[in-house]
């Protein structure tokens, strides 16, 4: 019948995951999502990812696959809230979001509304390596980053 003793087709080699291998749903609407490089050369750089689906194979190939999922869950909510609109319960942060390459996370800084260079983790509250994000649409209108806020904590009355 052409099959080895395995299952697969005669002749084929087996194909083993590597450990650590991860799988996750990087959509095509992931690339909309720019990664704005600093004024220091990352532009130059051939390695840099351009989107943020370039961002999450980066973590993969990095070895990085919870950097990977966290980055992904941030795009894939983010785009949930673009489609869906506010729900109009919730509190909303907007502006303008930063990926950050030591943990992965996506989302509005600690300290929204400066510079790329500055850019303070929201997840892991490091500012080393973060750039901001820029959402453009097809007519090259830019779109806010939107994400669910905690919403303030109320004291209560004495």
């Amino acid at each position: 019948d052409g099959a080895q003793a395995d299952g697969g087709p005669e002749g084929a080699v087996p194909f083993t995951l590597p450990e650590g291998a991860t799988s996750i749903e990087i959509r095509r609407d992931f690339s909309a999502l720019k990664v704005v490089p600093k004024e220091d050369g990352e532009s130059q750089d051939a390695n840099f990812p351009p989107h943020l689906h370039a961002a999450i194979e980066l973590f993969c190939h990095a070895g990085m696959p919870e950097n990977a999922r966290r980055c992904a869950a941030a795009v894939t909510n983010y785009l949930g809230v673009l489609r869906e609109g506010p729900d109009g319960k919730n509190t909303n942060g907007m502006g303008q979001a930063a990926v950050c390459w030591e943990c992965g996370h996506v989302g509005l800084p600690k300290n929204a509304g400066v510079k790329g260079e500055d850019a303070k983790c929201e997840g892991c509250g490091s500012d080393e390596q973060t750039n901001l994000i820029k959402v453009t649409q097809p007519d090259g209108t830019v779109v806010p980053w939107i994400e669910y806020k905690a919403p303030p904590e109320t004291k209560p009355i004495p």
